[in-house]
């Protein structure tokens, strides 16, 4: 393999790295300033900063592929609902009430979450492996999302339950993404969804701001909201995006894992959470199941050589 080709091939893992540590880092500060930042306004003015700060890049593709946007607007719509305007609104209201290691542990999930996303609406075939490490790992979520009380007590902490919703809604991201043409992945649909994505959010802050709480305007409000929109959004979004066109879902999916990781040690350093006991199981059903869906067998060996 030349120097170049092994160089191509790190491209892809890189991006995948740089996009996973950014939103680490996004769940961790959402939790430091949950208390006086409100989720929606947060996520409201996370995607304004991002759309500001992408748009010199991508109104000119864009404007550039408007008639292959106007072809899949159904499909992008979807992606915006999904990819911006759903998965971090979601993550933001959970972190109201649960902590900042439950959430980046339940990230563990996503590579499973688009394997039972491909399956029931993609109909793409499960094979009996990745059903039994679909089912190991589910019951590592169980014992997170129950806090450890799967069998004692057999209940659901709402805020878990959200944020494994939140996951599902971006595993759905994930694997829609890739119906897209050609033409429009990139630059072009990463300014149309946000664009739309934080329109969509508009009217949720506007009834927020109104009846629950205000986004305050504080160096706190404004330093978070940079960070989430600069960092978080448009430069994990453009590596997540290139990641998935270069390695499809399955495989950029795995280095979701990573979020825990990162998020693991910024909750600790800047949070001060620790992991308890039911962590520690949750996080090793969740690692058998990553191990047996990732399996390979002696004939796909002999096949990939």
């Amino acid at each position: 393999m030349t120097t170049l080709s092994r160089t191509m091939t790190w491209v892809p893992v890189m991006l995948a790295v740089i996009a996973t540590m950014s939103w680490a880092g996004n769940i961790t500060l959402a939790k430091l300033v949950n208390e006086s930042i409100p989720p929606i306004g947060l996520a409201f003015w996370r995607w304004t900063v991002a759309s500001l700060v992408l748009a010199p890049f991508v109104l000119r593709p864009m404007i550039k592929q408007w008639d292959l946007f106007k072809a899949n607007v159904k499909l992008v719509l979807l992606l915006a609902l999904f990819g911006v305007a759903g998965y971090n609104t979601l993550v933001y209201i959970a972190l109201e009430d649960t902590l900042s290691t439950n959430v980046v542990i339940l990230q563990s999930a996503s590579p499973l979450m688009i394997l039972l996303v491909q399956f029931f609406l993609l109909k793409q075939t499960t094979t009996l492996r990745q059903a039994v490490a679909i089912g190991i790992s589910a019951i590592g979520v169980l014992l997170i999302i129950t806090k450890g009380k799967l069998v004692t007590d057999f209940t659901f902490g709402n805020s878990e339950l959200i944020a494994l919703f939140g996951i599902l809604v971006w595993a759905t991201y994930s694997v829609f993404v890739q119906r897209l043409p050609e033409a429009l992945k990139g630059m072009p649909i990463l300014g149309y969804t946000v664009l739309i994505g934080t329109a969509m959010l508009a009217p949720v802050y506007i009834a927020e701001s109104l009846w629950f709480e205000t986004m305050p305007l504080s160096f706190e409000s404004v330093a978070i909201s940079l960070y989430t929109g600069v960092f978080a959004s448009g430069l994990a979004f453009f590596c997540w995006n290139a990641a998935l066109q270069r390695m499809g879902a399955a495989k950029t999916g795995q280095f979701m894992h990573l979020i825990p990781v990162f998020g693991l040690i910024f909750s600790m350093l800047l949070l001060g959470e620790r992991l308890e006991n039911y962590h520690y199981v949750g996080i090793t059903f969740i690692v058998i199941g990553l191990v047996v869906a990732n399996l390979t067998s002696r004939k796909q060996r002999l096949q990939s050589t």
